[in-house]
């Protein structure tokens, strides 16, 4: 799209020429009953550079995305941000690494069989170990959950250090009903590791629903491609002491049940009654797991600029405002497991991202000039363009992990993944509202700009858990995730239209781009931006400190002393 090049300087140019009317035009505070009125042509400047080809999806460790943060980097500058990141700069490098399993080396040895990698059973990664071999007795340990809340706990009575654990995926349903984000908490992944590394364990071994043909496809597929993730330099996980695990076929779990006190079939049956029971108990049998990563190390780049809060009791505490810059590629250059290019048109390999993410990186970048043109906050304001969402929030847990100021002076995040701005919205979505006092500052906001705050019309999806103000919820700061709602004054766009149609069409596809199918609605994007202006100029002007309400699953998980 070779033409969107003189489109492109012009609107840079008019948002770098806004940018220095807004310096002009600073004022020492906020007027009370301040209105924000963000330009759509700003918007739309930020937008059509970083959606543009020339960037070739913003996939993190390839030059687009250099360009991407390059371009954040200068507007923070033009802004008149101060520089956030390292060494006085506006980067704060993301230590990465591709990483794949070693087919020809890894293997699962049951009592002295061996099962080759792919056959049977899927070796997995491991970005922080990468390599192992560990022999150990096997311990069924259900579903791998500890929620002390709910009362249920399957490690409860259960010795398994120094030994691997066995899992089946989910969690025990009744116990979770309702419950959709401590639901997806500890149906992670990671959560499970961390449990099992926090009571011993050596490895870990999860049963699939999997033929032994469906797992060797799985292996030479989708499993063959590398995973981006973090290196061990962002910190301790449960990697260290989990150091080799493995997903293996139905058929092979079934083996490591023989002779146990129930069956595998039994074991699944009393976990799906009508009234599930959920038995944990020693396998009579010993495995060796056998891991070894290939790895290759790189670097991305979060962007981080601020603005210093202007009262000196305060100013020494940070609000913490992000945006994921990266997206994921082309379709030709993006062979990487997860966050993959959904080929819709062979014609066009680029997946542009416009509104996953380069709408939520502009209304930040947007934020932050209605902030100086208002004059500096109380308190301190970070905005922080993240990399390698897509691969898995990994540049945002390595920033809330290592932030660039003291971690105990972040004290709330509010987080823009993917504000849907192809349709006139009539709510918006607060994700964490019903777990902060952050709750009724969103309302108010949102309010004043004649926009209701709406439950989560998507509970299922568990939304909470799935963007990068997860990583500061778990680092114990009280966070919000918003999002454009369900409801709009037009027809065609309510009760989900808009918001469903965007996510069955466009999402994660080429089509998300600007000047071809898809209509984004820079005027919504500037309307989004006025509320999330408004929430965040109360939280960074208020008296009163962020706090998680009382009754919060995550506050009380992770606000204080609990981990």
């Amino acid at each position: 799209m070779k033409y969107l090049i003189p489109a492109l300087a012009g609107l840079a140019l008019a948002a770098c020429t806004a940018a220095n009317d807004t310096d002009s035009a600073a004022v020492d505070t906020a007027e009370a009953g301040f209105m924000p009125d963000v330009s759509e042509v700003n918007i739309e400047a930020h937008i059509r550079f970083l959606a543009s080809d020339y960037l070739n999806g913003r996939d993190p460790g390839t030059p687009g995305y250099e360009i991407a943060a390059n371009y954040v980097a200068s507007q923070m500058r033009l802004l008149g941000l101060e520089p956030a990141g390292d060494n006085g700069g506006y980067f704060a490098q993301v230590p990465l690494h591709e990483v794949r399993p070693d087919a020809a080396y890894n293997q699962l040895t049951l009592d002295g069989e061996v099962f080759e990698h792919g056959t049977g059973a899927y070796i997995s990664s491991n970005p922080s170990v990468l390599e192992a071999e560990i022999t150990g007795e096997l311990v069924f340990v259900g579903h791998g959950v500890s929620a002390a809340n709910r009362g249920h706990d399957d490690y409860a009575d259960l010795d398994v250090d120094g030994k691997i654990v066995v899992v089946l995926g989910g969690v025990p349903e009744n116990v979770f009903e309702g419950l959709s984000e401590e639901r997806a908490h500890h149906n992670s992944g990671t959560t499970k590791r961390n449990v099992a590394a926090a009571h011993g364990a050596i490895g870990m071994i999860s049963v699939t629903s999997w033929t032994p043909e469906q797992l060797t496809g799985f292996t030479n597929g989708f499993g063959s491609r590398p995973a981006v993730r973090l290196t061990s330099a962002t910190g301790p996980s449960g990697y260290d002491s989990v150091t080799a695990s493995a997903n293996v076929s139905a058929e092979l779990g079934a083996r490591l049940f023989e002779d146990a006190e129930m069956s595998l079939e039994d074991v699944r049956a009393a976990m799906s009654a009508e009234e599930p029971s959920y038995p944990r108990f020693e396998l009579p049998h010993t495995v060796t797991l056998r891991q070894r990563t290939l790895s290759e190390p790189f670097d991305s780049p979060n962007v981080v600029g601020m603005i210093r809060g202007t009262d000196p009791a305060v100013a020494d505490e940070y609000l913490v405002l992000t945006a994921h810059l990266d997206h994921i590629g082309s379709v030709t250059e993006n062979m990487r497991a997860g966050g993959s290019c959904n080929t819709t048109d062979d014609s066009d390999e680029i997946c542009n991202g416009a509104v996953d993410n380069a709408s939520g990186i502009s209304i930040m970048l947007e934020t932050a000039r209605t902030f100086l043109a208002q004059g500096a906050p109380r308190r301190s304001v970070l905005f922080v363009a993240l990399t390698a969402e897509e691969k898995g929030l990994l540049g945002s847990e390595h920033f809330a992990r290592n932030p660039t100021v003291p971690a105990e002076q972040m004290v709330a995040n509010v987080n823009l993944d993917m504000p849907v701005i192809v349709y006139d919205f009539a709510d918006v979505i607060a994700f964490g509202s019903n777990h902060s006092n952050l709750g009724p500052i969103a309302t108010r906001a949102a309010a004043r700009m004649d926009i209701a705050v709406s439950e989560d019309p998507l509970p299922e999806q568990s939304l909470f858990v799935r963007s990068d103000h997860y990583n500061f919820v778990r680092e114990g700061v009280p966070s919000l995730f918003l999002m454009t709602g369900f409801s709009s004054p037009d027809p065609r766009w309510d009760e989900g239209e808009g918001f469903m149609g965007f996510l069955t069409t466009h999402y994660h596809r080429q089509t998300d781009q600007l000047d071809g199918e898809l209509e984004v609605l820079f005027e919504q994007g500037a309307k989004f931006a006025n509320i999330n202006y408004l929430i965040a100029r109360e939280i960074a002007d208020s008296d009163v400190r962020p706090a998680w309400n009382d009754d919060s699953f995550f506050g009380n998980l992770f606000g204080g002393d609990a981990e």
